[in-house]
């Protein structure tokens, strides 16, 4: 497992691609421990949709690791 620092914003559930403005989703940013050394963005993108409500999208911003600036 490695820690990173990602951004991103959510999606709600049952919203589509043409029903929002990016800048109007909900923003966080966390320390979230991803599972290998070298995640994929795949990897990243499940872990964290895995943390969020059940039918909720997930754009990922920035992923970081805790010690970048």
């Amino acid at each position: 497992m490695s820690e990173y620092k990602i951004r991103y914003s959510i999606i709600p559930p049952g919203i589509g691609p043409d029903d929002y403005e990016p800048g109007d989703l909900e923003q966080r940013e966390e320390l979230i421990e991803v599972p290998g050394e070298s995640p994929s963005v795949a990897t990243i993108h499940a872990t964290v949709k895995a943390l969020l409500p059940s039918g909720s999208g997930v754009a990922i911003l920035t992923v970081r690791r805790p010690d970048e600036v």
